[in-house]
C-alpha cells in the first residue's frame, strides 16, 4: 500500500497519522502516481492493488481502519461534517493567510486581510466550543479532530505567534492534545511552534518565483525531443529556446505560488491548479461603471453609523440605472443543523466570491437557532442580471438560493435593505441571530 504525497506536507502527514492509529503501513513515495493508477494530478494519493484514493479526508478514512470514525455509529456523521469543514472552510482560510505570509504567494492586501480577518472569525468559532469539549465529537480522538488539527498546524506553524495562541486557548490546548497523542507524535515528531508572525517578503518572493521559473524551463526542456528542431524568432532568427521567459514568467508570477526550497510545503491539487490559472478578464469590464461608488460607500458603511450616515450615503448615491439590488433565501433550510456551521456557509460562499467584491456588496444573515435557522440576505452589484453567471468560478453556491430583483424605488426595498445593513428590525418575523458582510 503506496501514499503518493510530500512526506512534509501537512496533508500527506496527516494521512499517515492516521494511518498509524488504524494500524495500516504505508510506502511513502514522493512522487506523483501512475497514469494506470490515478488518471488525475495531485496528491496525497492512496494506491494499492483494488483501490485508488485522491485527497486526504477519503485517504483517512480508509487507511484508519475504522477506529477514527467516532465512537458510536451515530457519530460518524458529525465526524465526517468535521472532516468537511476542515477541508472546505479551515483549509482555504489558513492557506489564503500563510502562503502570502510566507511569500510563497504574491500579497494582494484586500484579499489577504479578507482572509486573515475569516480565519480569526473560524478559530474563534472553534475556541468557543472547545471550551466545554476536549475532542470535537465524543470523548475520544477522531478524524475529525486529526483532519482539523492538521490543516490547523501551518498556521501555527508560521502566523499564530504567543500572543494569538493565548487568545485563542482552548482551541491550542486542544491543539497541542491531538499532535502529543503517541501515534501522532511519531508522525509528525518535534513540533515548533510560530515565535513571530510571518510577514510577506518582495525579495523572498521573487527569489521563490525565479526558482520556480527555473525549475520550469529545466523540466520543460528535459521533456523536449532531441530531433525536434528549434522554432525560429521570427524577427530575429534567434532560437526561441534561447530567449530567457522572462514576460511568461513575470505573468506566471502573478498567479503562482513557489516552494521556497525543496523541504517546504508542497501545493495540493486545489492549490496547483489555481496558482495554474491564466490570468482573466474581469467578468464586469464590459458593463458601464456607472455613478455609484462602491468603495466610498463601503468606506462610509466601514466608518460611519450605520442609520445616520451609510443608509443616507447609499440611496443618495445609487445609480439604478447601471446597478441593482437583489434578495436572497437558502432553498434547503431543513439541511441547516448547528448554527456555527450554518454561519460558516455563508462564509465558504463569500471565499469563493472573493474576485467579485470590486463590484459587489452584500449582507447575510442568519435566522433562528441550532435545527431551526435560515438565511438569507440583501446583495448589490454593477449590472441588471444575476452577477453569477458572468464567470464560472462564480456559480458553485449561488444556485442553493432563491434570488429576487427588488426595486430601488419600492419602499419595502428601502425597508429591507435598512433591516439588513443594520441588522437590526422585524425581518419579517424571523429572529435574527448573526451576520457577515461581503465587502
Amino acid at each position: 500500500m503506496t501514499l503518493y504525497g510530500n512526506p512534509k506536507h501537512f496533508a500527506t502527514l496527516k494521512c499517515l497519522a492516521a494511518a498509524e492509529c488504524g494500524g495500516t503501513k504505508l510506502a511513502v513515495k514522493d512522487e506523483h502516481p501512475p497514469k494506470d493508477k490515478m488518471p488525475f494530478n495531485g496528491r496525497p494519493c492512496y494506491v494499492n492493488d483494488k483501490t485508488a484514493l485522491l485527497g486526504s479526508t477519503p485517504i483517512c478514512w480508509h487507511v484508519s481502519g475504522g477506529k477514527l470514525r467516532g465512537q458510536k455509529k451515530e457519530d460518524e456523521s458529525d465526524v465526517l461534517c468535521w472532516m468537511n469543514a476542515a477541508e472546505t472552510l479551515y483549509r482555504p482560510a489558513i492557506m489564503a493567510w500563510v502562503l502570502p505570509a510566507t511569500s510563497c504567494m504574491m500579497l494582494e492586501k484586500q484579499s489577504f486581510d479578507a482572509a486573515r480577518a475569516d480565519c480569526e472569525r473560524l478559530l474563534d468559532i472553534l475556541n468557543n466550543i472547545l471550551l466545554h469539549k476536549t475532542f470535537l465529537v465524543g470523548e475520544r480522538m477522531s478524524l475529525a479532530d486529526l483532519s482539523l488539527a492538521f490543516n490547523l498546524k501551518p498556521a501555527y506553524e508560521n502566523v499564530l505567534e504567543p500572543g494569538m495562541t493565548l487568545k485563542y486557548a482552548n482551541l491550542t490546548l486542544w491543539f497541542m492534545t491531538v499532535m502529543h497523542q503517541p501515534e501522532v507524535a511519531k508522525v509528525v515528531g518535534a513540533l515548533t511552534l510560530c515565535e513571530k508572525e510571518a510577514h510577506f517578503d518582495q525579495k523572498v518572493y521573487a527569489a521563490n518565483s525565479a526558482k520556480l521559473s527555473s525549475a520550469s524551463t529545466t523540466c520543460a526542456s528535459a521533456e523536449k525531443p532531441k530531433d525536434t528542431p528549434d522554432k525560429k524568432d521570427k524577427k530575429g532568427g534567434k532560437d526561441a529556446a534561447a530567449t530567457p521567459p522572462a514576460a511568461d514568467a513575470k505573468k506566471a508570477d502573478k498567479k503562482k505560488a513557489a516552494k521556497k526550497d525543496d523541504d517546504d510545503e508542497e501545493m495540493d491539487e486545489c492549490e496547483a491548479a489555481l496558482a495554474a490559472e491564466p490570468e482573466q478578464k474581469d467578468p464586469f469590464a464590459e458593463m458601464p461603471k456607472g455613478t455609484f461608488d462602491m468603495d466610498s460607500f463601503k468606506r462610509c458603511y466601514s466608518n460611519e453609523d450605520t442609520l445616520t450616515k451609510a443608509i443616507p450615503h447609499f440611496w443618495t448615491n445609487f445609480d439604478k440605472q447601471n446597478y441593482s439590488i437583489w434578495y436572497c433565501e437558502y432553498k434547503y433550510p431543513k439541511e441547516l443543523t448547528i448554527v456555527f456551521m450554518s454561519c460558516n456557509l455563508i462564509g465558504g460562499f463569500f471565499q469563493r466570491l472573493d474576485k467579485m467584491r470590486k463590484c459587489a456588496f452584500g449582507s447575510m444573515c442568519l435566522f433562528g437557532t441550532d435545527n431551526n435557522s435560515t438565511i438569507s440576505g440583501v446583495w448589490v452589484w454593477r449590472g441588471q442580471e444575476l452577477a453569477f453567471k458572468l464567470s464560472p468560478d462564480w456559480q458553485i453556491d449561488y444556485e442553493s438560493y432563491e434570488w429576487k430583483k427588488l426595486d430601488p424605488d419600492a419602499e419595502s426595498t428601502k425597508k429591507t435593505v435598512k433591516e439588513y445593513l443594520m441588522w437590526e428590525g422585524d425581518f419579517g418575523g424571523k429572529k435574527f441571530n448573526q451576520g457577515k458582510i461581503f465587502k
